[in-house]
C-alpha cells in the first residue's frame, strides 16, 4: 500500500511541474527578429479617360481598376515590381495597396522629407500611397531589432494608352492575305462580276446581273443567297465586307456587307448575316439593317470604304478622314477620340486590313505608304 501511495505522490508532483511549465509558456511572449514583405498588390487604381461626345465636347471620366497586374517580390535584392505595365493614364499619386508581412512585421511608408531626412508613416490599407514620391517601403521586425527596405517600382506604359498608336512601315512588312487572292481568282473563273469576301465556310460575290451569290463548296457551285429585303437595297458601289467568329455561338460567323446605293443620299446600306456552319445547320439569310434603327448614327456614304474587325469593334474607314466605330455589330456607327488616323498620313485613298497580332494596317493606294497601328488599353 505504501508503494502505491509513493507512486501516486510522484505522479502528482510531475503533473504540477508540467502545469507550471505550461503556465510559464502562456505568460511569455516571443518576439521575432526576422521579417519580410510577404505579399503586395494594388487594391484600387484610378484611370482618367478622355472622351468626345457626339456634339464634339471633350470630357473626362474615371475608371477604377482592382488588382490590375501581378507584382513580383525579389527577396534577395529587396525589390518589388510589375512586369506587365499599367496604362499610362493611371493616377500613381493615389493608390490603395494591400501589403502583408512575415511574422507580423510593421510595414512603414518612407517619403523623402523636405529637409532631406526620411519621413516615415505607418502603412494602412485604407490610406492611399503616392508611388511617384515613395522612397522605399520598410518592414520592421517584431522585436524592434531592425528592418528591411524594399525598392518599389510601379511600371506604366510609356506610350499613351486608350488611343491609336501609329508607326510607319514598309510594303515588305505588310501581312499577306493569300486566301483572298485565291478567292478572287476562283470568283473570276466562275464568271462573277466582283468578289465580295469570305468567311469560314461561305464566300460571296456579285454576279453580272447584280445578284449576291454564295458558295459553300469552295467555289464549285454558286447560288443566289437569300435576302430579307429586295435586292435593289444591296450596295452597288464602294462595297466592303467583314467576317469574324461569332463568340456567342459555336461554328458561326458574323458578317457585314456595306456600301453605297441610290436608296439614300447620305447613308450606306448595311446588311448583316449570322452564318452557321455546324452539321445540320440551316442556311441563314442576309438581313438589311433599317436606317430607322441607326437613327442619326448611320454609316455615311464614302469612297474607298473598308470594314475591319479590330479591338472588339468594327471600324469603317474611307476617304473622309474619319474612322467610324460600331460596337453593336453594325447597327450604329460613331466617331471616337480613341480611334484616329495617323497624323502624317498623306492620302485618303486607303485600303485597310488587320493581322493575327492585333494590328491595324493602312496602305495608301496612290502613295504606297504603309502604317501599322494598335491600341494599348
Amino acid at each position: 500500500m505504501k508503494r502505491y501511495i509513493s507512486t501516486l505522490c510522484t505522479m502528482l508532483v510531475c503533473v504540477l511541474l508540467v502545469t507550471s511549465c505550461l503556465k510559464d509558456e502562456d505568460t511569455n511572449t516571443q518576439y521575432y527578429n526576422d521579417t519580410a514583405i510577404a505579399s503586395f498588390k494594388l487594391a484600387t487604381v484610378n484611370r482618367y479617360l478622355h472622351t468626345t461626345s457626339s456634339t464634339g465636347t471633350d470630357s473626362v471620366y474615371k475608371v477604377t481598376l482592382s488588382d490590375p497586374v501581378v507584382f513580383t517580390i525579389d527577396q534577395q535584392q529587396c525589390k518589388i515590381y510589375n512586369t506587365d505595365s499599367l496604362p499610362s493614364d493611371v493616377d500613381l499619386n493615389h493608390i490603395l495597396a494591400t501589403i502583408t508581412s512575415k511574422y507580423s512585421g510593421t510595414v512603414v511608408i518612407n517619403y523623402p522629407a523636405t529637409d532631406g531626412l526620411d519621413s516615415l508613416l505607418y502603412y494602412s490599407s485604407s490610406d492611399s500611397i503616392d508611388f511617384e514620391k515613395l522612397k522605399d517601403l520598410r518592414v520592421y521586425a517584431q522585436d524592434g531589432s531592425g528592418y528591411r527596405s524594399y525598392e518599389v517600382k510601379v511600371n506604366v506604359h510609356k506610350a499613351q494608352t486608350n488611343k491609336m498608336i501609329w508607326e510607319q512601315k514598309t510594303a515588305a512588312d505588310l501581312p499577306t492575305d493569300s486566301k483572298k487572292a485565291m478567292w478572287e481568282q476562283i470568283a473570276a473563273t466562275a464568271g462573277m462580276k466582283q468578289f465580295i469576301g469570305y468567311g469560314t465556310v461561305e464566300s460571296y460575290a456579285y454576279s453580272n446581273d447584280g445578284k449576291l451569290m454564295v458558295t459553300r463548296d469552295n467555289g464549285e457551285t454558286w447560288a443566289a443567297d437569300e435576302l430579307d429585303e429586295d435586292a435593289s437595297w444591296l450596295p452597288t458601289e464602294n462595297i466592303a465586307f467583314v467576317s469574324w467568329p461569332y463568340t456567342t455561338n459555336d461554328s458561326t460567323d458574323y458578317q457585314l456587307l456595306a456600301g453605297s446605293s441610290n436608296k439614300s443620299d447620305n447613308a450606306c446600306m448595311v446588311w448583316r448575316k449570322v452564318a452557321e456552319y455546324s452539321k445540320n445547320s440551316i442556311p441563314s439569310k442576309w438581313v438589311l439593317i433599317p436606317l430607322v434603327d441607326q437613327g442619326k448614327y448611320y454609316l455615311p456614304k464614302m469612297e474607298n470604304l473598308n470594314l475591319v474587325r479590330f479591338n472588339g469593334a468594327v471600324l469603317a474607314i474611307g476617304n473622309d478622314k474619319t474612322i467610324y466605330v460600331s460596337r453593336d455589330q453594325g447597327i450604329t456607327w460613331k466617331t471616337s477620340s480613341k480611334y484616329t488616323l495617323p497624323e502624317g498620313l498623306g492620302t485618303n485613298n486607303l485600303s485597310a486590313t488587320t493581322d493575327d497580332n492585333g494590328y491595324l494596317w493602312l496602305v495608301g493606294k496612290d502613295t504606297g505608304e504603309v502604317w501599322r497601328g494598335l491600341i494599348i488599353e
